[in-house]
Order: C-alpha cells, then structure tokens, then sequence
C-alpha cells in the first residue's frame, strides 16, 4: 500500500509532466512542421509520417510508441512506463487539438525555428530527471541497456537520432532540412543538459601529497576555503613513497583561491574537473578558540616549509 507521500509525490510529478508536454507539443507545432525538417527522436519519424501522409503527427507518435511501452512493461520499472504513456497520450491529444483549431505555425526563418523548436524539445530532459522519458529512442535505449548492461544509452539514442536525420534528409529531398535537423538536435542537447545539469555546480580537485603535508593543506582548505574533504590512501608508482590524496569540491569562484592555496604546499600534484552536480553539505562547526589554535599551527607549519626551503 502506497503511502500518502508517495502519491502526493506521484500527483506531483503527474502535474510537471502535463504541461511540460504540451509545451513540448505546441513546439513541434508551431516551429517544427512548417519547416520541412525531422526533429530527434520518435518525434522525428511522425513528423516524416506526417509530412508524406498527411496523416496528424499525434496519431504516429502514438502508434509508434504504444508497441514499445508494452514490451517496456515487462522489462523497466512500471512507473516509467506510466509517465512516458501519460507523456504519449498528452502530446497526441495536443497535437491533434493544435491541427482542430487550426493553431499558429511560425514560417518566417527556417533557422530560428530549429532554434526554439530544439528548446522545446530539450524540455523533455524534465521527465528524465523525474523519471519518466519521450518514448521512442530512450525506450529503446533503456530496453536494450537492460539486456545489455555494458551498452550506454545515450550512444544508442544518439544512433537513433543520426538515423533519423538520414531518413529526413531522404525524405525532404533537400541538405536544407538536414542542416536544421542537426541544428535542432543539437539546441535540444544543451537545453537537456541544462535541466539534467544540477544547479549546485562544482569542481572536484584531487590533490596528491605527501604525507607530511596533509594536516597542512586539510586545515586550509577547511578554515580558508570553508569546505570539507576526504583523504584517501596512496603509494607512488615511481618512488614507492606513501602519499595521501585529498579530494574536495568547491565553486567555480574559489578555483583561483585553492590553486593559491595548494601553491603554498610543496611538492603538491593537483587535477581537477568538473562535477554535474552536489547534493549535501560539508556542516562547518567549529568554536572561534579552537580555530585561533588551528590557525597559529597552520602558520607555524607554513613558517617551518618556507625555513626549510632556504636552508
């Protein structure tokens, strides 16, 4: 028996899930089918099903993904082939109300129309991250991912997303609607990677040291630099000698300011790269007595290294 958080939490991700998808729709709509070019994904195919039938692209996107979210059923988790179903019936249901009432179709600029028909498709990116998709391709990728744990999914998609270009492309007759379908994808990329992308961006620094300069470069990083760390154990390849190795996470603004710091430690090999994203937090308690006593060691050690070296 679910519990009423979880449903509050299902209702939820329900109520996200509709208008994005109509967002997503009336994209397709507006800037997409008037410009002769196949958006990725299964939405590509309906719109090259349309575009030779005259037949709604809701109606195609339909029976294209029915097939697939049945044989999903019996392989992903059931809660992602409701949403992707909701999503299906949502964006079909749109589409063919567009087509009723006869809804706008921007046709001015070909380009500008790939642009912000790839944003709204890029918002599929939320059903993603709530754990749902669009269908088409991520059905199929995941399905195959299943069977195949070491294959990678969005190689699959991206397959399927070249492929469609191709049939586009054939289709259309014409390298015009090829170049606004890689535009497209492309927009619809970034604008994915965006909402996947959490807000709480960072850099993640691995810093190899040796062992006499650990205390050194964990108290700075915790009392200047206010971050937590962990420190892993190590050997040299070449020398043999034991070395710890920190790893922190830190802003974008304070790259600068823990490169300064990690000058100050010799002998100090650092690398770094971004991370898409942190969730928790390093708690910070400490009384002001204990940090003034932490903080005169830190320069006593500071004074020792730069003695030593002009010895």
């Amino acid at each position: 028996m679910k519990s009423s958080k979880t449903i509050k939490h299902e209702i939820i991700n329900i109520l996200i899930i509709i208008p994005t998808t109509i967002v997503v729709a009336l994209g397709l709509w507006m800037f997409v089918y008037k410009a002769n070019f196949a958006p990725s994904g299964v939405d590509g195919l309906a719109t090259v099903l349309q575009y030779l039938t005259k037949v709604n692209a809701g109606i195609f996107t339909f029976a294209l993904n029915l097939p697939l979210l049945i044989a999903a059923w019996f392989m992903l988790k059931k809660r992602y082939v409701i949403y992707t179903l909701i999503y299906t019936v949502v964006l079909s249901i749109t589409l063919l109300v567009c087509e009723k009432i006869n809804m706008y179709q921007y046709t001015d600029n070909d380009v500008l129309a790939a642009i912000f028909g790839g944003v709204c498709q890029g918002l599929t990116a939320i059903l993603l991250k709530i754990g749902g998709s669009s269908g088409g391709a991520d059905v199929i990728g995941c399905m195959i991912q299943k069977k195949l744990p070491h294959k990678n999914v969005e190689s699959i998609i991206a397959y399927v997303s070249y492929i469609i270009i191709v049939i586009g492309f054939i289709v259309y007759g014409n390298i015009h609607s090829a170049l606004l379908s890689i535009i497209e994808v492309f927009v619809c990329e970034k604008i994915s990677e965006m909402i996947l992308r959490d807000r709480r961006n960072a850099v993640k620094f691995e810093i190899v040291v040796d062992k006499s300069q650990t205390n050194i470069l964990k108290d700075m990083i915790i009392f200047d630099l206010r971050h937590g760390a962990t420190i892993l154990k190590a050997e040299g390849a070449f020398s043999n000698e034991e070395k710890d190795i920190l790893i922190c996470l830190v802003s974008y603004r304070q790259i600068g300011e823990f490169l300064r710091l990690i000058k100050k430690i010799d002998g100090a090999f650092v690398y770094y790269s971004d991370v898409m994203g942190v969730h928790g937090n390093f708690d910070y308690r400490l009384d002001e007595e204990k940090e003034e006593d932490i903080r005169k060691r830190i320069e006593l050690d500071e004074r020792s290294n730069i003695e030593g070296k002009t010895e």
